[in-house]
């Protein structure tokens, strides 16, 4: 993995496919995968609690982008970005693995913006 790439998409026991984020594992079950590729539904990320593993409990949410070309995964207000082939390349076991990236949030930084932080607007 490089430097830069927030987390692996790995393919897993009993067909799930799991996606570590920052070192924190979570997975997507094999029957909501068909939910999301064929229906486009929004399909939840689980992960297992350490106090009671046996029940997982929802982390996150796994839907297609707009275009239908790539896989967001939603944890919190953060969003992870993964080519939609790459993901279902591993989903479907063609693949090992494959690392996704961050996605920039919507907000402004401030710093690069304001002149009176020494930005480049004037």
């Amino acid at each position: 993995m490089t430097a830069y790439a927030a987390g692996q998409i790995m393919c897993g026991d009993e067909g799930r496919v799991h996606i570590r984020i920052w070192g924190d594992l979570h997975y997507i079950c094999p029957e909501e995968l068909g939910m999301l590729f064929f229906v486009g539904d929004h399909v939840p990320i689980l992960k297992k609690p350490k106090l009671v593993p046996e029940t997982p409990i929802v982390s996150g949410s796994a839907y297609l982008s707009p275009s239908g070309r790539a896989v967001i995964l939603a944890m919190g207000r953060q969003r992870y970005m993964v080519p939609r082939d790459k993901f279902l390349a591993v989903a479907l076991g063609e693949d090992v693995s494959c690392i996704f990236f961050e996605v920039p949030g919507n907000e402004p930084e401030i710093e690069i913006l304001s002149p009176h932080k020494g930005g480049a607007a004037s």
